[in-house]
């Protein structure tokens, strides 16, 4: 038992790696851990313990390069411009603070209901298939009326656009569906946010940071904790899905608040990594690249699932603390540096790792979605039109066409 206490540990260092470097997802790591596993000499339980701590702690430290340099993944894709103008504005700690608890609370109540959960899931599987184009029809419908006047024929545009992206992206036959997703996000909610920003703010060198967070926990924060562990469900039953489509769905529930905004789209992300175990074992359908590949290693059953269950909840106060000390590293070491010369930096680091990991037409993706990211600032409407670039595929894949 003691053993997998020390695997805990591993797979939290490995997923604060993976978190903090952009381009490098857990999925990458858990792959490579595949390949290797033969080799390592271990057996396939303190394997699966280590690969589960650190698709965990990923949840957790994902969301600092979009605080800190405006990189997103899939995952902190809709946090990336609350989080980003949060750090422009001094207040980094808010930021590091909100998206900590936020996956504290994901955690907690994705435990707390994770027996109603194993019979709630297979149930949800059945009747949310039947209705889901709809329901996301009617969502992209919501989004776009919230616009005023001349900002409705904005955002309809740019979801047009942004769904006609998606959809040529997919069907790029050297790029599987999950190389894609690095060059779009990074180009529409990552470099299009850095560009803009230095666009607004040309003079600007360094970005003092506050010494203390003055976030406070209330009934509201924890109400969006709660209704993000329900999204990360919904995520885990939802073939196609993402975190961030569902935050789309669930957008109106949170209100106008950032901070509940935060805290709910960081607890659909760790929910999510949660519930897709559940998903493996009451359905037999991996819904992440971890469960994916541990299906592919062992068999999932009640022993098994208890122990993961114990890892998630040993592993989650470990990355918790950690998000916060790296945050707090982070925004002191950011606020020394000259902003126009990191923000340049990142801009050219991204774009030498989209070529690494996905080519001539990786480049060619980022640029198109980086085009695409600037429309929303400079047309004064929401970015979350954007997130259409999935949306649309979806909806098209539901439909058959």
């Amino acid at each position: 038992m003691i053993v997998y206490f020390l695997y805990c540990f591993v797979g939290c260092f490995l997923g604060v790696v993976t978190g903090l470097i952009p381009g490098v997802h857990v999925n990458l790591v858990c792959l490579l851990g595949l390949s290797l596993y033969p080799f390592l000499g271990v057996d396939t339980i303190s394997f699966a313990v280590l690969m589960v701590s650190v698709s965990l702690t990923h949840t957790f430290l994902d969301f600092i390069p979009a605080i800190f340099l405006g990189v997103p993944e899939e995952e902190t894709a809709l946090s990336i411009l609350p989080t980003h103008r949060m750090y422009l504005e001094g207040r980094s700690l808010d930021a590091v603070k909100l998206t900590g608890y936020g996956s504290l609370l994901g955690l907690f109540f994705s435990l707390l209901f994770i027996v109603p959960a194993l019979y709630i899931i297979p149930l949800l599987h059945g009747l949310l298939r039947q209705v889901i184009v709809w329901v996301m029809f009617f969502a992209l419908g919501a989004l776009i009326l919230r616009e005023k006047r001349w900002g409705k024929a904005k955002a309809l545009l740019i979801v047009v656009l942004s769904g006609a992206l998606g959809l040529s992206s997919f069907k790029l036959k050297v790029l599987s569906s999950s190389q894609v997703l690095f060059p779009l996000f990074s180009g529409m909610f990552g470099l299009a946010t850095i560009i803009y920003s230095l666009y607004t703010r040309p003079t600007q060198t360094n970005v003092p940071q506050q010494s203390f967070s003055h976030v406070e926990v209330d009934l509201g924060v924890v109400g969006s904790g709660f209704l993000g562990s329900i999204g990360g469900m919904l995520v885990g039953v939802l073939p196609a899905f993402s975190p961030s489509q569902v935050g789309i769905l669930m957008a109106r529930l949170y209100g106008s608040s950032v901070a509940r905004f935060l805290v709910a789209v960081s607890a659909i992300n760790t929910a999510d990594a949660i519930y897709s175990f559940v998903a493996l074992y009451t359905l037999g359908n991996p819904r992440s690249g971890v469960a994916t590949m541990l299906s592919k290693v062992l068999t999932m059953d009640a022993l098994l699932f208890a122990l993961f269950v114990g890892v998630f909840a040993f592993c989650g106060l470990w990355a918790y603390l950690l998000h916060l000390y790296v945050g707090r590293v982070s925004a002191s070491f950011f606020s020394k540096i000259n902003y126009r010369l990191i923000s340049i930096l990142v801009v050219g680091f991204v774009s030498s790792l989209v070529f690494v990991f996905t080519g001539f037409f990786g480049i060619l993706v980022l640029f198109f979605a980086t085009v695409l990211g600037l429309m929303p600032p400079l047309g004064g409407v929401s970015r979350t039109h954007l997130m259409g670039v999935l949306i649309i595929p979806t909806m098209f894949f539901f439909l058959g066409l």
